[in-house]
């Protein structure tokens, strides 16, 4: 009895020793395993490092980034009081529409939280700064003046404020039928939104697309009520056709993915800097080759799962595969008895519903287009035609496809106007119906259900 005890006590020693024995070497490999890696993907074109991420140098007269008006508001130098006074008061916004949900600007509730009737004695101070903020925008390029490589993040988020009141502007412009200078007020938000498409940070595309949802309410307005003639209709579709979001998401999970890379390995290697800290603390590993080795595997696991969001923004194909995107909460899970993976969990970021967001705003660009198209050959031949075929060529070059599915867009005409529509993130077809969560006031489109439909003010 006691030889049978014995014997199953060497098998359990045996096996731990074995074990034990593996995880030495799969962490004293660790840091090989993981410039392996890197090294395949680098071969396969990934990029890493902030010289390969950040954007070109851009001549100072050039730079948007440096102009005087906007520099301030990045950070980079003194504020320019004017740019800061270009916001609207608080409950301003709360009379703001969401042209995504089909809610148009309540301009005359604007006007009342101003504190006036007319909206121009708003903006009669503001054409200044407005007349600057179109010029900057019409330079060449944009170069935030930063040392990427020092891991800083530009402030960015005064524009957001800015963008509102240019756009309540523009709408007030459009309302009062001078279309032209509602088009020229859209046009220098695009522009802006044009400047940071190569820029690397995660703050920086999301910059764009909330000015993109910002701006586009004036676009989808002049839509809706058929206030553009057939040559704005012509620059707004051309306009529209040049913005695409995937790549800056692309490059933005590049330079998060960089971020965790910079932490990680000072960490494994013991530099002082950057700071990494855990749970509030600041962080230093075991030295020797274990412990920096456990630190790489982490990194590895990190990035696998990083280099996962690069890769659902398929730039080739001009896709978002949702099919191919691990929720932060599965990725976890399947990690929740990885004890030596605990690194890798914390660094992950908290923004991972982006991709979704990104890609329906991209999908209802794609259909601003084609409703451009539409509204032109309505304004030529009176009538929407019975299929989008009928753009091509005359009014579009090649008709957008599904960003989800790859297939073409749904479309219908219907009495007088017509619907519109793409699949959701679910990839199912809904018949163009679009899923609402809440009520009242805090009724909302739900992006995960539901199709994404071009919207209109009867939905």
């Amino acid at each position: 009895m006691r030889t049978w005890l014995l014997g199953i006590l060497l098998v359990i020693g045996g096996l731990v020793l074995v074990l034990g024995l593996w995880l030495l070497g799969y962490h004293l490999s660790g840091k090989w395993a993981f410039q392996r890696w890197q090294a395949q993907r680098i071969a396969a074109g990934d990029r890493f490092g902030w010289k390969e991420l950040a954007p070109p140098p851009v001549p100072v007269e050039q730079n948007f980034a440096e102009a005087t008006l906007v520099k301030g508001a990045m950070g980079r130098g003194p504020a320019d009081a004017r740019f800061a006074a270009l916001s609207l008061p608080s409950g301003a916004l709360n009379h703001l529409g969401n042209w995504m949900e089909g809610r148009p600007d309540d301009l005359d509730a604007v006007s009342r939280a101003c504190g006036t009737v007319d909206l121009e004695t708003v903006f009669k101070p503001m054409e200044s700064a407005f007349h600057d903020l179109d010029q900057a925008t019409r330079r060449s390029g944009c170069r935030i003046p930063m040392e990427y490589e020092d891991g800083g993040i530009p402030a960015l988020l005064g524009f957001r404020a800015a963008m509102r009141t240019l756009r309540v502007r523009a709408n007030a412009h459009l309302r009062a039928g001078r279309t032209d200078l509602a088009l020229a007020d859209l046009e220098t938000s695009l522009r802006l939104v044009d400047h940071f498409k190569a820029e690397p940070h995660l703050i920086s595309a999301l910059l764009r697309v909330a000015v993109l949802n910002i701006t586009l309410q004036v676009a989808w307005e002049g839509l809706e009520d058929r206030r553009w003639t057939a040559a704005q209709l012509s620059r707004l579709q051309a306009d529209l056709a040049r913005i695409d979001l995937l790549p800056s998401l692309k490059v933005a999970w590049q330079a998060e993915r960089e971020f965790g890379i910079t932490a990680l390995t000072a960490l494994a290697e013991n530099r002082s800097t950057p700071t990494f800290e855990i749970e509030g603390r600041s962080a230093k590993v075991w030295p020797g080759p274990l412990g920096r080795g456990w630190v790489y595997r982490n990194l590895l696991a990190y990035c696998r799962f990083m280099t996962m969001l690069v890769e659902a923004q398929d730039l080739q194909a001009h896709r978002v595969h949702p099919d191919w995107i691990l929720s932060g909460k599965v990725w976890e899970q399947s990690l929740r008895y990885r004890y030596d993976l605990r690194l890798a969990r914390l660094g992950l970021p908290a923004l991972l519903g982006q991709n979704q967001r990104f890609a329906r705003t991209q999908a209802l660009i794609e259909q601003g287009v084609v409703v451009c198209a539409l509204e032109r050959h309505r304004l030529e031949k009176g009538q929407y035609p019975e299929l989008l075929d009928a753009l091509v060529p005359t009014y579009l070059q090649a008709l957008p496809h599904d960003l989800v599915t790859g297939g073409p867009l749904q479309y219908a005409r219907k009495s007088e106007g017509f619907t519109l529509y793409q699949l959701g993130w679910n990839g199912q077809d809904n018949d163009g119906r679009v899923a609402w969560t809440g009520e009242g006031k805090d009724r909302k489109v739900d992006p995960d259900r539901g199709d994404w439909v071009w919207p209109h003010a009867s939905h």
